[in-house]
């Protein structure tokens, strides 16, 4: 289910562009100073980048501007649903799960905890479509899942990292993240 309702342009501010996303139970959002950009620039933008600062470099950058756009999103949008007991956290995951396709990231297709160790499938991530690579390469992903996560689930989680990706030849890309500390809600 799309829930992006309308990409236009501002009449007083030519190429500036809007997004706005209907979130069911909650309420319409607009999304201001939106750039489009195929996932093939992003991914040639990144690779870009790798080449300037190198792999070592880009993988933390991206993690990190993911993980902290999330948790300031979150506290606007997801932990005030929560807070304000209008929602069920599960209900909260669902919606953030199809805002994520919505929005052109991929499709979040498992969630679970086995043996310590939260494990999170996303079929056809941005930062793997259309890509060869060597190596993992959605570390913006990994950054975006582990805030939503933790916001949602009430979970202290270590860093997320990619244990495989579509960009390698995968037919999706998993994720895994050590849980630190047991959340409110059982995933």
């Amino acid at each position: 289910m799309s829930l992006l309702k309308e990409v236009g342009s501002y009449s007083d501010r030519k190429g500036v562009l809007f997004a706005k996303v209907d979130i069911p139970e909650f309420s319409e959002v607009v999304l201001r100073d939106v750039v489009i950009m195929s996932t093939r620039w992003w991914g040639d933008f990144m690779s870009g980048i790798s080449a300037l600062i190198g792999e070592k470099a880009l993988r933390p950058a991206l993690y990190y501007s993911a993980y902290r756009m999330m948790k300031q999103h979150n506290q606007k949008g997801v932990m005030k649903m929560i807070g304000e007991g209008k929602l069920p956290r599960r209900r909260v995951f669902e919606m953030a799960r199809d805002v994520f396709s919505s929005l052109g990231f991929g499709e979040i297709i498992g969630i679970e905890v086995v043996g310590g160790r939260i494990r999170i499938a996303v079929k056809d991530s941005f930062e793997a479509r259309g890509r060869r690579a060597e190596r993992p390469v959605c570390h913006f992903v990994a950054g975006m899942l582990s805030a939503v996560v933790e916001d949602v689930f009430g979970i202290r989680i270590g860093p997320v990292t990619e244990e495989s990706c579509a960009a390698t030849g995968n037919d999706r890309c998993v994720f895994s993240a050590e849980v630190m500390e047991a959340g409110v809600e059982a995933i």
